[in-house]
């Protein structure tokens, strides 16, 4: 069972405990990100924290900062999302107070010096460049543009190249501190937190004393637009044809609905007994990816479904993705395929939680997203209690022509074609 509690420095702290590892991890997060940014600012979410590892005022180099990791024998990694930015560091359990004053020395102190900027800018140029190559990033991206447009949503969380080359020391300096405040920022400790040692809670508060107070800049509302359909291409040459075909859903603080719609995406396109999975790939070859997913950010959300196919299988595999989303939404969900997908989401989520680093990240998104977080047995018991009417709900209000929004990447010059075969969704 994990515990949250306010520090007497303003400073929120979730530890927990867990038996058989012999692990801590020590994660960082704060409650900013792509989507707390300005146009002329975008991507400095990710640009600063590429910089949180170039040395502090105490460490003073990147390679003091590599070479105290090794010593320490951590993994040590950093992350950006639209809502969210995190630094985290797991360590074998008797390293955790080392761990933590490196950490806590990162967060607080790092140096933000001119000739290491234009060192990462080209680093980070060379990212961004990196993911644009990948057709799977680029449908997701194109996905994304065609939802939101030309706000934070809908952005880049790296930024655009003529961002990040005007991105200077003054804005990570003034981002930093408006941004990185107490209230803005919480702190995971999971793992073998017997083995760590010691009070976790007066640790954690010593560490980060120089955290300091400010109010930080909220995120502007998610505006979705949208009356028809929406289509968007990227023209590019590849050798599949990637597709995402979805809908606008709702963000995590729509409680009632978030897990139907977890159900819903699981029977649809999370497993290999999946109806999509069967449909499109075990019974007519048409792809070797194939998968949908709910995505939930704090107040929207999407249910999709990815595809990767030949060239001239993408007008097929649309129309057998409609097919799926419609009889999902007009008929009722059989009991027995429901508890079979309601098992295996179960099976998964306990799979995917046995490292102290992955239940660190469970716990950080979900105050991120709700402010709640919640143990395994709630969130089974939120998945059991999960019925084929409220999914057939879910799916109602979902699968709608005017939520509907289809991007493809891939050799195709036109996407007028893609279009019409969108106006035929009922």
């Amino acid at each position: 069972m994990f515990k949250k509690i306010l520090l007497e420095n303003g400073l929120r702290l979730i530890t927990v405990p867990m038996g058989g590892v012999s692990t801590v991890t020590i994660l960082v997060m704060v409650d900013t990100g792509s989507n707390n940014e300005t146009k002329e600012l975008s991507g400095i979410s990710h640009f600063l924290e590429h910089m949180f590892f170039k040395g502090t005022t105490r460490r003073p180099g990147a390679k003091i900062l590599a070479e105290e990791l090794d010593r320490l024998g951590a993994y040590s990694n950093a992350f950006t999302s639209y809502e969210h930015t995190g630094y985290f560091i797991k360590v074998r359990a008797e390293r955790f107070a080392e761990a933590l004053d490196l950490i806590a020395d990162i967060f607080q102190h790092s140096l933000l010096g001119e000739a290491e900027v234009e060192k990462e800018r080209g680093v980070i140029l060379q990212e961004y460049r990196m993911y644009r190559d990948d057709p799977q990033y680029l449908v997701d991206q194109t996905f994304r543009e065609l939802l939101y447009g030309d706000q934070p949503a809908g952005r880049e969380i790296s930024g655009t190249p003529e961002t990040i080359g005007r991105l200077g020391v003054n804005d990570l300096c003034d981002y930093f501190s408006r941004q990185y405040t107490r209230k803005n920022t919480f702190v995971v400790v999971s793992g073998n937190l017997e083995a760590a040692g010691g009070d976790v809670s007066a640790a954690v508060a010593g560490a980060f004393g120089a955290i300091r107070s400010g109010e930080p800049q909220g995120r502007p509302p998610v505006v979705e637009p949208q009356t028809e359909p929406g289509v968007k291409l990227f023209t590019k040459d590849t050798d599949q044809t990637h597709l995402i075909l979805g809908a606008r859903a709702f963000g995590a603080l729509e409680e009632g609905k978030r897990f139907p719609a977890v159900v819903l995406a699981h029977l649809l396109g999370g497993s290999m007994a999946s109806r999509l999975f069967e449909e499109i790939r075990e019974k007519r070859g048409l792809a070797y990816a194939v998968s949908t997913s709910f995505e939930d950010n704090t107040t929207y959300g999407t249910v999709a479904t990815y595809a990767g196919v030949e060239h001239g299988n993408a007008v097929k595999v649309i129309p057998l993705v409609f097919a799926e989303y419609q009889r999902i939404r007009d008929e009722m969900v059989p009991d027995s395929e429901l508890v079979r997908a309601k098992e295996s989401l179960k099976g998964r989520l306990a799979i995917s939680l046995e490292s102290s680093n992955a239940f660190a990240f469970f716990v950080g998104g979900e105050e991120i997203e709700t402010g709640k977080p919640m143990t395994t047995d709630e969130v089974f018991a939120r998945i059991d209690a999960v019925t084929p009417r409220e999914i057939q709900a879910v799916a109602g209000e979902v699968f709608q022509a005017e939520r509907l929004n289809l991007a493809v990447v891939g050799p195709h010059p036109e996407p007028a074609v893609f279009g019409r075969i969108l106006a035929e969704f009922r």
